[in-house]
């Protein structure tokens, strides 16, 4: 079988699955990434392309217990196409229940696919068929927690507890729902679309399919926003007493939810963001919507604004950890070393904010990671170093039912075990600061 030869979409989807699981491990790209840049995956349909969406993302919340299952019969490593191509097949037989006949023969057939995997097809074939036997009685011996990579599962465990450490891993090995911003009319929307309300402005739906198939979807009545992703704006609209006519700045804007629930309450938007891409998306969801925002494509370190704004939304880019219910790959294409990174940005981009907010002005500084080092300690320095600056104290979320222990300190912490019955939410962490008013004379 050569690269040249026509192939089965069966063939072309698992290994479009498996040259995405090998970019995720060796060159951390992001799971949408590595799929939608291969030529196998754009030749498939919806439903092909589907299977290999869900095959990686099986392999990645399951990364751990997959591990151990293949390990007794991997005698010397192979190269990491390999591993990956092995891994999804174990995905495949252990959590996909696809009949191991059709796991096995379809992976040999991936290995013989491409010149530099076709010599491990022999070796292939004999520990997947190792895998359907064991395989099954090996990844029950793994708890759960062993999916989440070890220097992140210590930096959980010392910060929220074994406890929770236990229920977040519970909650990477489930598919999450869908939740849903509306515009308006949320529980005429639970009733068209058969969700449930979990917020003023959220419904959840179990199995939503084609989002854009929805009801709703191409009259711009909602957009895809996690809980959690809505509350940073939703705390924002609390403390301001309404966003109507406000003077706000979204300042990493793209993909847009957030500039959408600005927009949505009334509020004069600019959305800021340096990557002209994720703004064109952000375009064509304030067109669906019918709402509006200035955009601007410029890096938010080097912009200089002729104004300075009422509020200033600062998700600042981050590890993206708390959101791997959607994203279980950034789990497995993350570093210390990016963390590191991240939080010495994340510090820069506070005290820019400072600079183009208002005196009297409130800034709600958010990101979607469970790293502790990108959390408390960012804000605490901020107003250490700034004293005219002081925390807002959060002690409840209007219309979400959290624990008490979610707002310690005056922060807000959601986890990914939060909100179990329902599914889950993505892990955050919001906090609020104002800036001194001028003092007259």
């Amino acid at each position: 079988m050569t690269e040249t030869r026509a192939l089965p979409a069966s063939i072309l989807a698992r290994r479009a699955a498996a040259t995405a699981m090998t970019a995720i491990l060796a060159d951390q790209e992001a799971l949408e990434t590595a799929l939608e840049n291969q030529q196998d995956y754009q030749g498939l349909d919806s439903r092909d392309r589907a299977f290999a969406r869900m095959i990686v993302a099986t392999t990645c919340r399951h990364h751990g217990q997959i591990t151990k299952a293949l390990a007794p019969f991997i005698r010397k490593t192979p190269p990491i196409a390999v591993t990956a191509i092995l891994q999804t097949a174990t995905a495949q037989i252990l959590f996909l229940k696809t009949p191991p006949h059709a796991a096995v023969g379809e992976t040999v057939n991936v290995l013989k696919s491409k010149p530099f995997t076709r010599g491990f097809a022999n070796m292939g074939n004999a520990i997947l068929r190792q895998v359907v036997k064991e395989g099954p009685k090996l990844a029950l011996a793994v708890a759960p927690r062993e999916n989440i990579p070890g220097w992140i599962r210590g930096a959980w465990e010392r910060a929220y507890g074994r406890a929770e450490l236990r229920k977040m891993a519970v909650q990477l090995m489930k598919d999450p729902p869908l939740d849903l911003s509306v515009k308006s009319d949320a529980d005429g929307w639970v009733e068209r679309l058969q969700g449930v309300k979990i917020s003023n402005d959220t419904i959840r739906l179990d199995h939503a399919g084609h989002v854009s198939a929805l009801d709703g979807f191409e009259a711009g009545q909602w957009w895809v926003q996690d809980i959690a992703a809505s509350l940073p704006v939703t705390l924002m609209e609390d403390i301001l007493g309404g966003l109507a006519g406000k003077d706000i700045l979204d300042m990493c804007a793209a993909p847009g939810g957030k500039t959408l629930q600005l927009a949505s309450k009334g509020a004069k938007v600019t959305a800021l963001d340096k990557s002209d891409n994720r703004l064109k998306r952000l375009q064509e969801n304030l067109q669906r919507t019918h709402l509006e925002a200035d955009i601007v494509c410029e890096d938010a370190l080097n912009w200089t604004p002729k104004r300075q704004f009422d509020a200033i939304l600062l998700d600042a880019p981050c590890s993206a950890t708390g959101t791997f219910r959607r994203h279980p790959d950034v789990l497995l294409n993350r570093t210390p070393k990016d963390v590191s990174k991240l939080v010495k940005l994340q510090g820069k981009m506070l005290r820019k904010a400072a600079t183009m907010l208002k005196p009297g002005g409130v800034l709600i500084y958010a990101v979607c990671s469970l790293q502790p080092e990108e959390s408390q300690p960012q804000i605490t320095r901020f107003i250490a170093e700034l004293p005219e600056f002081r925390l807002i104290p959060v002690t409840g979320i209007k219309g979400l039912s959290l624990p008490k222990a979610r707002f310690d300190g005056g922060m807000v912490r959601t986890l990914p075990s939060d909100l179990p019955e329902m599914g889950g939410m993505d892990g955050f962490f919001i906090a609020a600061i104002k800036r001194a008013e001028l003092e007259e004379g």
